[in-house]
């Protein structure tokens, strides 16, 4: 029947296939004893399951390890060994801020011999909003296709909702209540639901009401609505009738089903797969069946939402989901008490996704060896620690610009990274609005006003760390400022100076501050005052002859070019403007790569394009990630600019090489290739040299894996 036969177009079953099977049907269709074609599928129970965790051996008394220590015993494998200390701190870092940690917060964690040292810096790391926030954008931009150009964005046929979920991470609000507002159509995050407006005409299955069905179900269920969306799927037991009755919720209008672009003659009626824990009021308006619909996926019956959650967190942290792919919750899991438990428990937690995470990470199932599976396991995949993960492409460039000092000065998120608002904190910033009254600083350079670049720095004790502190500071033309190493500011326009309250970048006792200067065929120089206030204590840092610059490798005094308001300059600090969060002018933690427009490089490494729900990236090295990680122009231009900021420090570290393995690899070189790779650091005045190094460490499966 060519209106009903599978696929609709082309030769379909031979001549001679036909006549086989016609036979058989002839025949009665006998079926030969121990002939089978498996079983029709595994159906999860609807409703949560309560878990009678098994009895504690060894010492392990966490709930996950206790049900780890059965599934293991059931299997006849021993629990597998702890990770390393090094390998466990690197691996935190990654999972939870996306970054790596610095050889000092390596051996801090190293010298730290308290019994509860892991939960202590789980703990830490998570408390770290921003950083929490720009690290797990990544997967949840992925998960709702949420981004900051593609199709769509051009024709406003799609919206972004980056400043919702990035205040929603920040403040981790409940994945219930999440869920209820993506759903119910929160103003900020409505460009979930309202999905892509394509442009042109696109068939039946890929409309807006389609989409919502088939994005609602994958994300917050782990069902495949997508065949369902143009026939009754292959699959699983999702219908057409299913998938258009859901879509039927959003949609506006009646719904007519069509089978594969051909009308059926059939209506939707608005309803959702579950009516044991109640129904959609077809009768309702819109904005009253998405509510009823929030509500029912949220319902504290419906098992399948919080196990699909956990289920793809735990992917996240351990390499592999308990249920695979994540995305197919149909599929029976390797371990039911696990997975049953972790759901039950994340909803008495209240929903929460931090705690959910302090609470996986701190068992020793986590912080166990990883197995290295020699293949890709099928059905009959046994659970023997975490599975290495390959870096996703915002981690990669994340660590990378850590390591080199090459992160974007500007994002294309509109996002609030500034710090939590405190009573001490509000009252600085309020202060931090008003510029000093009296402004010191001179314009200062180096002797030769024809220098076009010059690199500037200045050495401050303070003997507390300041409650408040504010940078202004412009440069005719260009300049890149760091504190204690960390990127601060920077500027490519004089005429809009810089104005920041900067606290959190100085510390108790000396701080270095450094300035990478540009002039384009002239101008005044670099200008900058720093004001400090701790209590009564004031202190007032200007740009004047005690600053120093870099002239063959030696520091020297600068020259003052101008006082303050001489030239054509005249008072420009005076302009200055506070920095708002979201503007393009920033000041405080290094831009992250979740921040930032996609590139041909992150899309080389696995980024999406996010036209679809993306629940995993693939995990194979493909030909074009190989070429772009071999000899790519972006990450050239990174570690070529990278090279050159490092080899302006390599004096002060004393062994730049154990420094670069720390920071990178999280270890340190053997000794053949410290030995090997000293002779490049040594010369200091070849930044290409130590490019090459850079090339050798990040090429590394040890730096690309997390593991």
């Amino acid at each position: 029947d060519l209106d009903e036969r599978m696929p609709p177009k082309g030769p379909g079953v031979s001549p001679e296939q036909f006549k086989i099977l016609h036979q058989w049907v002839e025949e009665g269709m006998v079926w030969e004893d121990g002939i089978s074609l498996g079983s029709s599928g595994w159906e999860p129970k609807l409703k949560p399951r309560v878990v009678s965790l098994p009895q504690a051996r060894n010492n392990r008394n966490h709930p996950v390890d206790r049900i780890l220590d059965q599934y293991h015993r059931d299997q006849k494998k021993t629990f597998p060994t702890p990770a390393s200390d090094r390998i466990f701190v690197r691996r935190a870092f990654l999972d939870t801020v996306g970054i790596l940690p610095t050889p000092e917060e390596l051996n801090e964690f190293l010298n730290d011999r308290a019994e509860n040292k892991k939960q202590k810096l789980i703990s830490h790391l998570l408390s770290r909003d921003i950083a929490y926030a720009d690290h797990w954008l990544t997967f949840w931009n992925d998960l709702l296709r949420n981004d900051y150009t593609g199709t769509g964005f051009i024709t406003k046929g799609r919206t972004q909702i980056t400043t919702w979920l990035y205040t929603a991470l920040r403040a981790n609000k409940p994945y219930d209540q999440m869920t209820r507002e993506l759903i119910d159509s929160e103003d900020e995050a409505a460009g979930f639901i309202n999905g892509i407006k394509w442009r042109g005409n696109v068939n039946a299955s890929q409309t807006r009401n389609m989409q919502f069905a088939q994005n609602v179900s994958q994300v917050f269920l782990g069902i495949n609505m997508k065949c369902a969306s143009c026939h009754d799927s292959f699959i699983d037991r999702w219908t057409l009738q299913e998938s258009y009755d859901l879509a039927a919720v959003f949609a506006e209008e009646t719904l007519e089903l069509e089978r594969c672009d051909v009308p059926t003659g059939k209506m939707a009626t608005p309803r959702w797969m579950f009516p044991e824990l109640g129904q959609i009021d077809p009768k309702a308006k819109k904005n009253q069946r998405l509510k009823q619909l929030a509500n029912l996926m949220t319902h504290p019956e419906n098992g399948r939402f919080t196990r699909t959650i956990v289920n793809r967190v735990w992917a996240q942290l351990m390499g592999r989901g308990i249920v695979h792919p994540v995305d197919a919750m149909h599929t029976k899991p390797w371990s039911e008490d696990l997975l049953d438990y972790l759901a039950e428990r994340f909803a008495g937690d209240g929903y929460d996704l931090k705690k959910f995470l302090l609470f996986v990470m701190t068992s020793e199932a986590y912080g166990a060896q990883c197995d290295r599976l020699k293949k890709e396991p099928g059905g009959d995949y046994a659970f023997y620690g975490p599975v290495p993960k390959r870096m996703t492409a915002e981690q990669l460039m994340d660590s990378i610009w850590q390591v080199t000092g090459t992160s974007p000065t500007k994002a294309e998120a509109k996002v609030d990274r500034s710090p939590k608002s405190t009573s001490s904190l509000l009252e600085a910033q309020k202060k931090s609005l008003s510029k000093p009254s009296a402004i010191s600083a001179k314009w200062i350079w180096g002797p030769n006003s024809q220098t076009n670049k010059i690199r500037l720095r200045k050495s401050i004790n303070l003997n507390n760390a300041p409650q408040y502190a504010t940078f202004l500071a412009t440069c005719d033309n260009a300049f890149t400022l760091w504190v204690n190493g960390k990127f601060l500011s920077s500027s490519v326009n004089w005429q809009i100076p810089r104005f920041h309250e900067v606290s959190k970048f100085f510390k108790t006792g000396e701080n270095l501050i450094e300035v990478d200067a540009e002039m384009f065929g002239g101008g005044s120089g670099f200008i900058a005052q720093f004001n400090f206030e701790n209590g009564s204590d004031k202190i007032t840092v200007i740009t004047d002859k005690t600053w120093q610059f870099e002239k063959k490798n030696k520091w020297v005094p600068a020259k003052v070019v101008y006082s303050y308001g001489e030239g054509p300059w005249k008072k420009i600090l005076d302009t200055a403007k506070p920095s708002i969060p979201g503007q393009s002018i920033h000041s405080g933690p290094s831009i992250r790569a979740s921040l930032v427009k996609n590139d041909f490089l992150m899309r080389s490494l696995g980024r999406p394009h996010r036209d679809q729900v993306v629940t995993s990236r693939p995990a194979e090295l493909t030909t074009l990630q190989a070429i772009d990680l071999a000899n790519g122009e972006i990450l050239s231009q990174y570690l070529g600019q990278g090279a050159t900021n490092l080899a302006k420090q390599l004096a002060e570290k004393q062994n730049f090489v154990s420094w670069l393995y720390e920071y990178a690899l999280g270890r340190q070189p053997s000794a053949g290739e410290q030995e090997l790779l000293q002779t490049v650091a040594n010369d200091s005045e070849n930044p290409q040299q130590i490019e090459d190094l850079l090339w050798l460490v990040f090429m590394q499966p040890d730096f690309q894996i997390i593991r």
